[in-house]
C-alpha cells in the first residue's frame, strides 16, 4: 500500500511538472481540459488576444436608478458624472494635443500633438474601466469642443463672422470633424481598456508562475 501511494505521488508530481512546461503525455490527453481559446483564429484575435474583465472591481452602476425613460442615456451620464477624473483631465490634455496638430500640421510639433492626443484617449480608456469606449469618446469630444470654441473666438476677434463664413459651409465641416473625433475617442478608449485588462491578466499569470 505504501509503495502504491509513493508511486501515485511521484506520478502526480511528474504530471504537474509536465503541465507547468505545457507538455503532456499522449495517454494524458483526455485528462486535460480543452483550451478556452482555439489556436489560430483571425488576424485580430491573434493581434488582440481575449482579455478577461478586471477582477475585484465594484459594480460601476451601483446607486443608479434603472427605472425611468432613456435609460441608456442616463446610464452614460451617470458614469461620466461619477468619474470625472477619468475623462476631463485626459480631455484637456487631448485638447492641447489636438490644437498642436491643427496649428502645426505635419511638422514635428504637429506629430507630437497627435501622439499626445491619442495617448490621452488611451489614458481615458485605461482609467475609465467602467466603460472605456464611453470615457475615451467623452474625452475626445471635450477636446474637440474646446478647440472649436477657441478657433471660433479667435476668428470672431479677427472680424470673421457669418457673412464671411456662412453656417451652411461651416456646419458640415464641423459635424464631420466631430464624428471623426468621436470615432478616434472610441478607438482610443477601447484600446486603453484592453491594455489595462491584458496587463492585469499577464501580471496575474506571472504571479501564479512564481
Amino acid at each position: 500500500m505504501s509503495t502504491r501511494s509513493a508511486d501515485e505521488r511521484a506520478e502526480a508530481r511528474r504530471r504537474a511538472r509536465l503541465a507547468s512546461r505545457g507538455e503532456r503525455r499522449e495517454d494524458d490527453v483526455d485528462e486535460f481540459e480543452p483550451e478556452a481559446t482555439p489556436r489560430g483564429g483571425g488576424f485580430l484575435q491573434r493581434l488582440f488576444p481575449p482579455a478577461p474583465p478586471l477582477p475585484n472591481k465594484p459594480d460601476p452602476l451601483a446607486g443608479f436608478d434603472a427605472s425611468g425613460p432613456l435609460r441608456p442615456v442616463r446610464e452614460r451620464l451617470f458614469l461620466l458624472r461619477r468619474n470625472l477624473m477619468a475623462w476631463v483631465p485626459p480631455g484637456v490634455l487631448a485638447f492641447v494635443g489636438y490644437l498642436a496638430s491643427v496649428l502645426y500640421g505635419n511638422s514635428i510639433l504637429g506629430l507630437l500633438g497627435t501622439f499626445v492626443l491619442f495617448g490621452s484617449l488611451i489614458a481615458a480608456g485605461w482609467f475609465g474601466w467602467q466603460r472605456p469606449t464611453l470615457f475615451g469618446t467623452a474625452a475626445s469630444l471635450l477636446s474637440y469642443v474646446l478647440v472649436t470654441v477657441l478657433i471660433l473666438v479667435q476668428l470672431g476677434q479677427m472680424g470673421v463672422g457669418p457673412d464671411t463664413l456662412p453656417p451652411g459651409q461651416v456646419l458640415p465641416d464641423l459635424t464631420l470633424r466631430a464624428v471623426y473625433q468621436a470615432g478616434l475617442g472610441f478607438l482610443g478608449g477601447w484600446y486603453g481598456g484592453y491594455l489595462r485588462r491584458r496587463q492585469t491578466q499577464l501580471s496575474g499569470d506571472a504571479r501564479r508562475r512564481r
